[in-house]
């Protein structure tokens, strides 16, 4: 399992067992690619879904700490990848709004991040999954002119996105409940992750909260990132979007109780 002892460097911490520079084994390599090729596929395909499905994964064979922040590394590159080539699409206005609002949520996660128990935080995170789930299946909508509703929520997915690294569900609601077509909200979607995935890069490397297995995990995740994606985008014209919406639920469904489950027996 990784973990966080080590020498410092550069904002990066070795966890090696004699300072080596990882002590992934290989096992763990192959099921965090395996987690970020779905993860990413079903992300392209309905625009969210990420972390929701990699950290629940991954957290079955890693620190949940590790977990999050190598799914933020990997997000961060998906999320990038796929505003740049929708950008046409995306909605700048809102992408305004809702960054700067999780930007000011972010400094409060990274305090969860640190205080909490590995145990409360795989409770946290199947807990945080399985509600989401409920509300996706149940079509949860807000009212279009409840403006209130972008500043709480907006908030919170920066609390959760550096504590949980699961920031899409309150701006999978909020985003669904403005009747956006599903170009739009795709591109406005991964713009606001990929603007609060890099600041919880910032806010990770900063505290020395990422290590060299956390980087290498992500780096060997990163070909079959760019293949899901391919795949994903190929698709999308044959694949109807409620269909889809309702396996990715499933698929989040049992992520949160994995990783439920994981909170029980380790």
């Amino acid at each position: 399992m990784l973990n966080h002892q080590g020498i410092p460097w550069s904002g990066l911490t070795s966890t090696g067992p004699q300072g080596d520079w990882f002590s992934l084994e290989l096992q763990q390599i192959i099921w965090i690619v395996v987690c970020v090729a779905v993860a990413a596929f079903a992300q392209s395909l309905a625009g969210f879904g990420f972390s929701l499905l990699s950290v629940p994964l991954m957290v079955l064979v890693l620190d949940p700490r590790d977990a999050i922040v190598v799914s933020v590394l990997v997000a961060s590159v998906s999320t990038t990848t796929q505003a740049f080539a929708d950008r046409r699409f995306t909605e700048w206005k809102t992408v305004r709004r809702l960054s700067l609002l999780s930007y000011a949520g972010m400094p409060f996660g990274l305090v969860v991040f640190n205080v909490v128990s590995e145990r409360t935080l795989r409770f946290g995170l199947g807990a945080v999954v399985l509600v989401a789930t409920v509300l996706i299946i149940r079509k949860f909508q807000i009212p279009d002119d409840a403006r209130g509703y972008d500043w709480i929520l907006g908030f919170i997915s920066g609390v959760l996105n550096t504590s949980t690294s699961t920031n899409g569900p309150p701006l999978v609601f909020l985003l669904k409940s403005r009747s956006m077509d599903a170009p739009t909200f795709r591109a406005t979607l991964n713009t606001i992750f990929s603007n609060a995935n890099i600041g919880a890069l910032i806010l990770f490397f900063g505290s020395g909260k990422m290590n060299h297995d956390n980087v290498i995990g992500a780096a060997f995740a990163l070909p079959a990132l760019a293949i899901s994606l391919r795949i994903g985008y190929t698709m999308r014209k044959w694949v109807h979007e409620d269909a889809f919406t309702t396996l990715v639920a499933g698929l989040m469904l049992l992520s949160g109780a994995s990783a439920l489950i994981a909170a029980v027996t380790q």
